[in-house]
């Protein structure tokens, strides 16, 4: 029996303005085409199918395309509900998609029974338990006097439990049969990147480690995180990562999808299947001098437009240099790639906000005016002007806190 093993799709998702739909759209062709050829059985999406809980009509429209085309190919599918999807929306359709071979578990409903499905294919069996995203609300009741350190106990133990609770029934009820568990949660040690703006939700508070699964789990096909690794000292925990680069940060990923394949009640091999780079994504740094220069000289790459993060940094403020960064995106609007976001600091006030917090002093320990102190100080503000400065930053923070 082979599995696929994919997740954190965030359909939906824009890159700063640019919409992604066209990569997702080459992305599902791709996967699609894969399964076939490869001749899959199962396909594990752990989480995150949707970048927001209110998906817009194109990421449904892709959502329910895969699925349509997957019909003709008889693969089971199994779907799990992560932090960024809506439990209600993943859910609203499940009987009809259960009927069609496509489970979905859009939220834990406390009952691990209803998290376990059994496939069978020829004489190979196999388990897998299709745990969600488990919130807070899903994992302990909150009680008068609890201090924050009890509460983070409390979501650790209950994540802990579940698994507990969903290994027991799969080695009570079906002895002798592999387990795949799936989940959409943080696990300590685990390597982020810059577009996972949650990540200490539930199982990043709990710091969960892949030592608090229970043993006799085959294969642990996790989302969540975005760079595809394994988790712990074994083989068996592991994130299969973003199957496209949602953010700059994960413009070097190696993005891909994990095929696992299980013979003679044992899974045999665990291969990653490189995702095509359907859009390049760059980098340019430097001053205004040198980006210009290594604009004019870059070349594109990939099936879909070319999309460029430029991060100019210049020695000192100064007017001219703000009206000719003003005009670099114009200078290159008709360049065969698109520039997605544009920044410019300045070297002397970057440092000077560097020196407001290297203090011996707390920041805490600090009063407001203390620190707006400091802040004058490092812009050099003249002493004439300080006084108005401090006085009119007194009305404005009593306005704003009452």
């Amino acid at each position: 029996m082979k599995v696929l093993h994919t997740a954190d799709w965030h359909l939906g998702k824009r890159l700063y303005r640019h919409d992604l739909s066209d990569d997702h759209l080459q992305f599902l062709d791709w996967l699609c085409e894969t399964i076939e050829q490869r001749q899959i059985d199962v396909v594990l999406i752990a989480g995150d199918i949707f970048d927001t809980t209110n998906p817009n009509d194109g990421s449904m429209q892709l959502y329910y395309q895969f699925l349509t085309r997957m019909l003709p190919l008889e693969c089971k599918i199994i779907i799990t509900g992560g932090n960024h999807d809506s439990a209600t929306k993943l859910n609203a359709p499940r009987d009809l998609l259960r009927s069609l071979n496509i489970h979905v578990v859009g939220c834990t409903n406390g009952n691990c029974a209803d998290e376990v499905l059994r496939l069978t294919n020829g004489s190979v069996d196999l388990l897998v338990a299709a745990v969600p995203y488990l919130r807070d609300s899903d994992l302990r009741q909150s009680i008068s006097g609890q201090t924050y350190d009890d509460r983070v106990e409390a979501v650790r133990m209950g994540i802990r439990n579940h698994y507990e609770r969903i290994a027991d029934h799969c080695h009570t009820c079906f002895a002798d049969v592999p387990v795949v568990a799936m989940g959409h949660l943080y696990v300590k040690g685990a390597t982020v990147s810059e577009s996972e703006r949650e990540i200490h939700a539930v199982g990043g508070q709990a710091a969960f480690s892949s030592e608090h699964f229970p043993s006799g789990f085959d294969y642990v096909a996790l989302g969540h995180i975005h760079v595809p690794q394994r988790v712990g000292a074994g083989e068996l925990v592991r994130y299969s990562g973003s199957p496209i680069p949602l953010s700059f940060g994960e413009r070097d990923n190696r993005h891909q999808v994990l095929e696992l394949t299980f013979a003679n009640g044992k899974l045999t091999t665990t291969e990653a299947l490189t995702v095509p780079r359907f859009r390049s994504l760059r980098q340019v740094t430097g001053s205004l001098d040198e980006v210009y220069e290594r604009l004019s000289q870059l070349e594109p790459g990939g099936s879909l437009t070319t999309l460029i993060e430029v991060l100019v940094e210049e020695e000192r403020e100064n007017l001219a240099a703000r009206m000719q960064f003003e005009q670099l995106q114009r200078d290159f609007a008709n360049a065969p790639f698109r520039i997605a976001k544009a920044r410019l600091t300045f070297r002397n006030k970057r440092q000077g906000l560097e020196s407001l917090y290297a203090i011996d002093t707390h920041l805490q320990d600090l009063s407001y005016l203390d620190v707006f102190a400091r802040r004058l100080e490092a812009s050099d503000v003249a002493d004439d002007m300080r006084e108005i400065l401090t006085e009119t930053y007194k009305e404005l923070y009593q306005s704003v806190v009452g």
